[in-house]
């Protein structure tokens, strides 16, 4: 009964966010001068605030030739929200790595806390739900490529040797759990794929306590492994629904 009475709490504070946190809401959070018109392009919705991303881009230059990581993709929304994002500004969309293991959530690490609802196997989708929103968005073949499997079997050190895995310009991580962050970050840094002038978005920033668990946990601590500094672009919502975009200023080690 506890259990129960705690994931009913955990998505009624989760839902009351998402309605009350509108693209209006988003906006006030960055210091993007948008016109009427270019606002009203931004979709209504918990997933507007990845539509930010073109526009950040274009504002700071990016990384010349980088591609976008997305971790997390089954049920299609991130990629959609992406692509129309750009074609919305008339930007030619980068490649995409699209990373799910299409089973759901794995195991958290021992000992670190996850909400009730995030139990293993939560928010699986099928691969074809994944690819009906690509057929959808007409995706030439050739931009994309879908990475099956756990992150920590997909990312391979030998598909950076063969040019396969080229830096990001936007690295996108609904990954939830912090082992899995962590996976995703320390790869991505150890191999030069996240650089100055990267950005990267976080999904599921607020769903665990700040700095303890999941994505802000592994966040804080691949920064200080790397000496990374990053500067906040975004900040939208409140626990336990908290969206996060970041660009990458330094690097100091690897």
């Amino acid at each position: 009964m506890i259990s129960w009475l705690k994931k009913r709490w955990f998505l009624f504070r989760w839902r009351r966010v998402a309605r009350v946190w509108t693209v209006d809401r988003l906006l006030e959070t960055t210091d993007l001068d948008l016109s009427s018109s270019e606002r009203g392009e931004l979709e209504y919705g918990i997933h507007s605030w990845r539509q930010l991303v073109p526009w950040y881009q274009r504002r700071f230059g990016g990384v010349p030739g980088g591609e976008i990581y997305c971790f997390g993709v089954a049920h299609g929304s991130t990629v959609g929200t992406l692509v129309r994002g750009f074609r919305s500004r008339n930007m030619p969309v980068p490649a995409m790595h699209l990373f799910d293991s299409f089973l759901g959530l794995p195991e958290e690490e021992p000992g670190v806390a996850v909400p009730d609802i995030w139990m293993k196997g939560a928010f699986s989708a099928p691969r074809n739900q994944l690819e009906s929103m690509i057929a959808s968005l007409g995706l030439p073949t050739d931009s994309y490529r879908i990475h099956e499997g756990w992150f920590k079997d997909t990312l391979k050190a030998d598909l950076v040797e063969a040019g396969v895995f080229k830096p990001a310009a936007y690295v996108d991580i609904d990954a939830d759990l912090y082992n899995s962050t962590l996976e995703v970050l320390d790869f991505l840094f150890a191999h030069s794929l996240i650089r100055p002038g990267t950005i990267i978005g976080y999904d599921d920033w607020g769903d665990t306590d700040l700095w303890t668990a999941g994505e802000s946990r592994a966040h804080k601590e691949i920064m200080e492994k790397y000496g990374a500094r990053c500067a906040q672009l975004l900040h939208w919502g409140e626990r336990p629904l908290i969206r996060k975009l970041f660009l990458v200023v330094s690097v100091e080690k690897r």
